[in-house]
């Protein structure tokens, strides 16, 4: 691991949090919605992972709605104890305007929450079947 400037790491949400996450495929499917961190021997934190889906996004907004929010996802999720959807830092090739993965949607856990969003939500919306 490159030991980043004090500045540079400070940034690292400004860089992420709410950036469209694009797949190998160039098919966009998500938002940074929080990061997971860790620390490394000297305490300094580093970037684990990215978290997507209501899960993930209701903490980060806090009060009433986050937590609104986050019942709802909890309530409609078919797992008893659901934790927001993970994609490796592994698994990003590069970060500009996007957060570009190196792999496709179904290789990530995020996979889950996009098929949902789309079969419960973006399906409805007259006009929204693109032909798949």
């Amino acid at each position: 691991m490159t030991t980043a400037r004090v500045s540079e790491w400070l940034d690292v949400g400004d860089r992420l949090l709410d950036r469209q996450v694009v797949d190998s495929n160039g098919r966009p499917f998500a938002k940074v919605d929080d990061l997971e961190l860790a620390y490394d021997a000297e305490g300094r934190p580093y970037v684990v992972a990215i978290l997507c889906g209501p899960g993930a996004i209701g903490p980060r907004l806090g009060r009433r709605l986050g937590h609104w929010i986050v019942a709802v996802w909890a309530r409609l999720h078919p797992a008893v104890h659901p934790s927001p959807a993970r994609i490796p830092m592994s698994a990003v090739a590069s970060i500009d305007s996007a957060v570009n993965l190196s792999v496709p949607l179904d290789a990530t856990a995020a996979a889950g929450v996009a098929h949902w969003v789309a079969e419960h939500f973006v399906s409805l919306i007259p006009g929204a079947s693109h032909g798949e």
